[in-house]
């Protein structure tokens, strides 16, 4: 099996989602793998129903079996939900018009950094990447200066309808049969990443984390992102939250490092990976 075909098979399409699969499919293509981008969402789908699957069995096993209890003591002034919580007024067009703009600007910059990027590794970088790093830059100093309110789930809404169009259209070009002689293959790949994530996730995160009722339910979450993407990790522990208690704890830190402190570490050693056994 292709060095490119295994790393599309692993961490690239399990903790990168769809979109870094189809992203980073296209860099493989263009380097002479013609099918990397179906292998990299056919990874990415089965990561993601796989997440689901495991993370909340596991997470109510290690709850169940530990006898864990939620922590109805914790006092947050603040949570995912406030943070990103909606004015409630009624948008205009110009509203709606800012945050767009402010939204390409972002993709614009990104696209550019990403390009110089490329040219200092010497291979096309996702011009996603970019643009998610100067977004990131763009609302942790807006939140220090204020200098402009964004409408958070007016911002979400646009990124899922935009990651649902580049999806559907990316889908639909999929010739699935052309994956037959790699089945074998990629699913031992798959499998592998399943099995370790269990493991590692009862028998060492959950240690780590101090072995209580929101470690328990970050693992859950562990499972849902590590194998699909951040959505998977939510409604793994939305699913224990809703029937053992909530997890204030979970529910804060893993969407943050799902979304953003994850790639701090999954981009360097992504691109380590493609520079030492593909390139």
């Amino acid at each position: 099996m292709e060095p490119a075909y295994a790393l599309l098979s692993s961490a690239i399409s399990m903790v990168g989602g769809h979109g870094a699969a189809l992203a980073y499919g296209d860099t493989f293509k263009k380097l002479g793998y013609e099918i990397a981008p179906l292998v990299g969402a056919a990874a990415a789908t089965f990561g993601l129903i796989s997440g689901v699957m495991i993370g909340g069995p596991l997470g109510r096993r290690l709850i169940e079996k530990n006898n864990l209890k939620p922590d109805n003591s914790e006092n947050f002034d603040t949570s995912v939900e406030n943070i990103n919580a909606s004015s409630e007024k009624k948008l205009s067009s110009l509203d709606i018009i800012k945050n767009v703009v402010v939204i390409l600007i972002c993709m614009a910059i990104g696209s550019l950094v990403s390009k110089q990027i490329g040219k200092l590794i010497k291979m096309d970088f996702p011009t996603y990447v970019g643009a998610m790093f100067v977004a990131v830059i763009v609302r942790n100093v807006n939140e220090k200066t204020k200098f402009y309110r964004f409408d958070y789930p007016l911002v979400d809404g646009i990124g899922d309808v935009m990651l649902n169009l580049y999806l559907s259209l990316a889908l639909m070009t999929l010739k699935l049969w052309e994956l037959s002689d790699l089945f074998g293959g990629v699913m031992i790949v798959l499998a592998c990443q399943i099995i370790f994530m269990i493991v590692i996730a009862y028998f060492v995160i959950f240690r780590i984390l101090g072995s209580n009722y929101d470690a328990a339910v970050m693992c859950a979450g562990l499972c849902g992102h590590g194998l699909g993407a951040t959505p998977s990790a939510i409604v793994n522990m939305t699913a224990i939250n809703e029937k053992y208690g909530m997890s204030r704890k979970a529910m804060m830190i893993v969407p943050i490092v799902g979304a953003f402190l994850v790639d701090i570490i999954y981009q360097p050693v992504t691109i380590w990976f493609i520079k030492t056994f593909v390139q």
